[in-house]
């Protein structure tokens, strides 16, 4: 680990109470995160209208499970998503979470 690495998860544990850590149910395991405001959007796809929303979990890297989690169900604030995009990084990954609705 660089110094960089433990000073950030180092300061992150310290502040991980102030900041407000959500926990995210992602098949089996449970991550804890810190969630962004869940956000709402209108496109219009093949099928016709879809109303999509987004909501983006940030935690630590060696927080998250081995296996993938690409496109797996995921529960967070009460609400069901899927998991659209896993962005890794070396102390922090971003989860994106996703949930569609045709009309």
């Amino acid at each position: 680990m660089s110094l960089v690495s433990a000073f950030a998860t180092a300061a992150h544990s310290q502040a991980a109470t102030t900041i407000g850590q959500e926990s995210i149910t992602i098949g089996s395991s449970s991550i804890l995160s810190v969630l962004n405001e869940i956000a709402d959007s209108n496109d219009y796809s093949e099928g016709g209208f879809e109303r999509i929303k987004l909501l983006s979990a940030v935690c630590l890297t060696s927080d998250l499970p081995t296996e993938s989690i690409l496109k797996k169900a995921a529960t967070a604030r009460g609400e069901s998503f899927r998991v659209s995009a896993v962005s890794k990084g070396a102390t922090f990954s971003t989860i994106t979470l996703e949930q569609s609705q045709k009309s």
